[in-house]
C-alpha cells in the first residue's frame, strides 16, 4: 500500500530479505528504511509507469500482503488500467480472477481458510487481471471452472487448467469417497453413475441419508 510518511523520521536500513533493485510486479526497490524508534520497515519503490517513487511497507510486498490484503505490485496503475481503461470487469473470466484473489487474500471470504489460510497464493504474473486473461482465456469454454492440478500449490500458469465441475469436485483436497455395492467413488462420480444430479446427492447426504438410500431412491417430480 502507498504510505505517506515524513522522510525525516526514516533512517537507512539493511534488510536481510529485501534489497535495492529487487522486483515486485511493476515495482523496483530503490532503498530500504526503518522508522526511527520503531520496528516499522519501508521500501522506497519506483513503479514502471513512471509515477513518483513512494514508500511501501515491506510486509505489503510479500506473497500475502499486510493484514491479508493482496500484495502491493504497482502504484495502483495496473488495477486502474485493467478495471477502468480496458473494462476487464466485464470480461467472461474476470469473475474467475476476482474469486481466485478473494479466496487467497481476503480473510473475510468464507473459503479463505482453505486457500489463503493454508498458504495458497496467486503468482506474481496473475496479480494483474490482464495477464491472467491473456494466459487463460484462449483455452476457456463457457461453463468451465479453474482448477489447480496440485492442490498443495498455488495459482500459476503451470498449475492451472479449465475443467468441468465434476472433474473439479474429484480434485478437491477434502473430497469424500462413498462405497456402495463394492464401488468406491466420490459424489460427482456417483452422480454420473446413477444419473441423479450432484446437487440432489449432496443435499441428501447433508440431510443425513445413508449412502444406499441416497443413491437408490428416485427423484419424485414436484
Amino acid at each position: 500500500m502507498k504510505k505517506q510518511i515524513d522522510v525525516s523520521e526514516l533512517e537507512p536500513w539493511k534488510s536481510g530479505t529485501c534489497f535495492p533493485k529487487d522486483r515486485f510486479g511493476r515495482l523496483t526497490v530503490i532503498s530500504i528504511h526503518k522508522k526511527t524508534g520503531t520496528y516499522l520497515y519501508f521500501a522506497l519503490c519506483q513503479c514502471d509507469c513512471g509515477s513518483p517513487p513512494f514508500f511501501v511497507y515491506i510486509l505489503a510486498l510479500r506473497k500475502i500482503g499486510s493484514k491479508g490484503h493482496p500484495p502491493t505490485r504497482s502504484c495502483g496503475c495496473f488495477h486502474k488500467e485493467a478495471v477502468t481503461t480496458h473494462g476487464s470487469w466485464n470480461h467472461p473470466i474476470y469473475r474467475t480472477w476476482k474469486g481466485m484473489m478473494e479466496r487467497c487474500y481476503n480473510p473475510k471470504n468464507k473459503r479463505y481458510i482453505r486457500y489463503g489460510g493454508r498458504g495458497i497464493t496467486v503468482c506474481d504474473r496473475w496479480q494483474d487481471v490482464k495477464t491472467f486473461i491473456a494466459d487463460m482465456y484462449p483455452s476457456y469454454q463457457q461453463g468451465l471452472q479453474i482448477d489447480r492440478k496440485d492442490n498443495d500449490k498455488g495459482y500459476d500458469p503451470d498449475n492451472c487448467h479449465w475443467v468441468d465441475k465434476f472433474a473439479q469436485a474429484q480434485n478437491k483436497s477434502n473430497v469424500i469417497l462413498y462405497t456402495h455395492d463394492g464401488k468406491t467413488l466420490c459424489l460427482a462420480e456417483w452422480s454420473r453413475e446413477t444419473g441423479l444430479s450432484y446437487d440432489t446427492l449432496r443435499c441428501r447426504i447433508k440431510r443425513g441419508w445413508g449412502i444406499h438410500k441416497t443413491l437408490t431412491v428416485p427423484v419424485v417430480p414436484n
